[in-house]
Parts: C-alpha cells; structure tokens; sequence
C-alpha cells in the first residue's frame, strides 16, 4: 500500500510540475500514461542508485572501526574543527567520518586533518585512479612479460584457462606439471608455493612443502580450484637483513606509488614481517608493519593494526631501530622503473622481497593498496596533506557526479553544476533550463534529443560545454538557438 500511495504521490506531481496537466488532451492517453510511470521509473532507480554509490563506503569505514580497537583520547576542539574544515568541500560526495583521523592521530602521535580511511581510498577514489581494466597487469603469470628485466622466484609452471604451461610457455600435461612438482620437492629439495593469479594480500596460497609426505602434496596440487589460473613457483628466502633470525615467512617491503603527472613517485614504504608460522605475510591476518625510512633502515616501531599495538623488536629480542635493508636502493629504482611501465594504474602497491642471493624479486603487484599502515606511523599515503587535497578536488569535486532524474530530463550532477544527459519529455518545443536543483547547466552529452523529433531547441547562457553530437537527430526541421559562447565555437 505505500508503494502505491508513493507512486500516486509522484504522479500528482507530475502533473502539478510540468504543463500538461493542463494540456493532457493534446496527448494520447496510453502514451501519456506509459511516459508517467516511464519517468516514474527512471526518477526511482536515480534515486536509489544515488544512495547506493556510496554505501559500501560507508560500510567498510564502519568495519575498520568495529575490528580495530579504538586508542583512547580525543581530538581537540581545534583539531575537530580543522578536521570539518578540511572535509567540508568534498560533503557532496562522501561525510567525512571524524573517528577517522581521530585513530590515526591517536595511533601515531601525529595530526593530520586528511587521514582518509581505507573505504573511500580502495572502494571509492581507484574509480578515478585506475581506469582501465587491469587483468593482464595485475595477473602474476605475466609479470615475466611486463617486467621481463625484473627477477621473480623460478616459475615451476603457470596454469592459464585450465591448461598448464612450463616457464618458457611450453604446453605441459597436468601429469608432467605434478611431476614438475615432484622433481623440485624430492629431488632438488625446495618447497613451491601455488598462488592464484590475479588475487592478493595472501588469499588463496597453498604450499607444497618436502618435509610433507608426497601423497599430501597430490592432495593439495588436487584441490586447488579448477576454475582458478594459478602460478607454482619456488619458495624464495629472504637476505638475512630483511628476517629475523627465526623467521619462517618472506618478509616483503610494501612499497606505495602514485602517477597523477605522468612521473611516478614512492609516497610511502613499510616491511611487512611475518610473526607467526603460516609463510604468508599477511596484515590482516597478524603481520606487523615496520616503517622503512628512505635510506633503507627500519623505524623503531611495528604496528599490528587490527589489534592497536605497538611492538619495538622482533620475536626473538633483535631490534628493529638502526636495521639496514640491503639493496633498498636497487630496491627503489626497480619498483619506479616498474611503474612507469604501467603508467595506466595510478596508484599501485608493490610488493617487493630481497632474496638470499641479495637479488630484488618482485613477489606481487597490488592496484591498489591499503593505507592503514602508513597512516599509523603518520605517513600519509598520498604523500602529504596538499597532495591529498589536489587529488580530492579533482576527483571529488570535478569529477564526482550522481545520476540523477526528473519529468522531463536524465542529467548528472556534480558538485556545483548539472551535465543533461537525455531529454525525455513530450514538448515539441524545449528549453534547457539554466538550472536544476539550485545549480547550473553547464553542459550537453551526445545525442541527448535524438529521436524526439523537436520544432524548437533553445539552449541557455549557462551552458559552456556541448559534446561532440549533442544536439544530432533533435528533428530534422528543429529551430536550435545557441548561446553567443557557442555559436563562435
């Protein structure tokens, strides 16, 4: 009953905001009737898509704070207010939580008004940043391919499409893969790690290890997903300063890059630490992150984010504070000589390890990553405060809009104007109007009249911008009065 209520609702403002309520008998019934709940439709479904675009958002900001104990302490009322001041122009777009950069500044001992939480970074603002689909980037089969000059542990096979395939791309047999397999766990001793190939943070790996019986590792080669592309490679170990004596997982620096001028740059970097014996490094699942200065040497402190605390050596006593990263030079102009291949993804995180040979090895490429590690430390993982701003403004606020509707139009709208999309009235005559919802037109997408078969088109002033095509097929005798900015265009 309310559904129809609210649809009778919207249909007495039909005809109480648009003409024809006093014109209805110069239209068609059954046509008249199909546009109203035409239009009934679109004006629900841009509503709804409206309240939907930033749910997941919101939803993922409210998990970090349920999983991650909150630090006690507030913000001041100054810093609040610096906060709701930062925050303010980007409100059309997405409400700023402030428990946000209250748990950043509390963690790290540092304000910062811009902390962004993990939500809009990953869920949000990679919309804007990597615009293109990344399979082939991201996919660890064909690293060799993109990076061919960038070592990576020794591919045993890749598995593509459920076919199997040796290093070189050679066809192999599931029998010769397994027996791959088999000859570098029996015979050579090593142990081999299958990943999937285009997941991350650890999810989905399995290792065949030699100290387990080969029955056991037939099993586990079996029960990999038979849908899934995968990777088999040797388990590499890392160079003594990158581990603590102990270690049994691949300690792997995570390094972050941004590219939005064309020159990438490293904004921020940590080393991910395994402390429990899973041989996974995995920050969700218990690794600490120890800050990486930019000369190579460790921080004096580890954080494990999803519990709040705060360690200042590794397991077994030795200090973090002073520790030098061998190669983290190398490891620096690898990961930009990297990214300024894939100039596409603008935001990438990279994860990088330094074997036992002091080699760089690529384990994984992530677009993109996190930024609740960085920003414990009070390093911003955009780099800084004016660089996050920049980046909001032109995302949030330029090219940030909701699909919008109303009687007559389907348009965007942005932060401070409205972009028509489709007219989808019934008048033969037309003025675009200079504002909808308070803000002005501003702009025409293609084909935005075709087929309405117009005698009249009159475009305002406030409309500076017209696509390619935007007024074809509005009627072949259509009238079109342009503004004076864009007849001289």
């Amino acid at each position: 009953m309310r559904e129809k209520a609210a649809i009778e609702e919207l249909i007495r403002e039909y005809y109480a905001d648009t003409s024809f309520g006093a014109d209805k008998r110069a239209y068609d019934e059954p046509l008249l009737n199909h546009h109203i709940l035409e239009r009934i439709a679109a004006i629900v479904n841009a509503e709804k898509c409206a309240a939907e675009l930033m749910a997941p958002v919101y939803a993922r900001d409210k998990y970090f704070f349920r999983t991650c104990p909150p630090p006690e302490g507030n913000l001041t009322e100054a810093q609040l207010e610096e906060v709701r001041r930062f925050w303010a122009p980007y409100s059309f777009a997405y409400r700023n939580n402030p428990e946000t950069q209250r748990y950043f500044t509390l963690m790290s001992g540092k304000f910062d008004p811009s902390y962004l939480s993990f939500g809009l970074h990953y869920l949000y603002l990679r919309k804007f940043w990597n615009t293109i689909e990344t399979p082939f980037i991201t996919d660890k089969n064909d690293y060799d391919i993109l990076f061919p000059d960038v070592k990576t542990p020794e591919t045993i096979f890749h598995r593509i499409n459920g076919s199997y395939y040796d290093a070189s791309r050679k066809f192999l047999t599931d029998k010769e893969a397994l027996e791959k397999c088999k000859e570098y766990l029996c015979e050579k001793g090593k142990d081999l790690i299958l990943k999937p190939a285009r997941e991350g943070e650890g999810r989905g790996i399995v290792f065949l290890r030699r100290a387990v019986p080969w029955n056991d590792n037939i099993a586990a080669f079996n029960d990999f997903p038979s849908s899934s592309d995968y990777i088999c490679q040797v388990v590499i170990e890392n160079h003594a300063s990158w581990k603590y004596s102990q270690c049994t997982g691949l300690n792997v620096a995570r390094i972050n890059t941004m590219n939005f001028t064309g020159k990438p740059e490293i904004t921020s970097s940590y080393l991910k630490t395994a402390v429990k014996d899973s041989g996974i490094v995995n920050m969700a699942t218990g690794a600490w992150g120890i800050l990486i200065n930019d000369d190579g040497t460790l921080g004096e402190r580890a954080v494990q984010t999803h519990e709040c605390k705060w360690h200042y050596e590794f397991p077994n006593g030795e200090k973090f504070a002073g520790r030098k990263l061998y190669n983290y030079e190398k490891v620096k102009d690898t990961v930009l000589l990297m990214a300024r291949r894939v100039a596409e993804l603008k935001a990438i995180a990279w994860d990088v390890a330094v074997d036992s040979e002091g080699d760089v090895v690529l384990i994984e490429l992530n677009a993109c990553g996190g930024t609740e590690e960085y920003q414990v430390h009070g390093i911003h993982p955009y780099g800084c405060r004016e660089k996050m701003k920049e980046i909001l403004d032109e995302y949030l606020i330029k090219k940030f809009y909701y699909e919008r509707a109303d009687w007559e139009w389907d348009y965007w709208e942005f932060k401070n104007s409205i972009t028509i999309c489709k007219y989808a009235g019934l008048k033969k005559i037309v003025q675009v109007p200079e504002k909808l919802k308070g803000k002005r037109v501003t702009a025409i997408r293609r084909h935005a009249f075709e087929g309405k078969g117009l005698k009249k088109l009159i475009i305002p002033d406030s409309v500076v911008l017209l696509a390619k095509n935007a007024l074809a097929d509005c009627g072949k005798e259509c009238e079109i009065h342009l503004p004076p900015g864009l007849q001289k265009k």
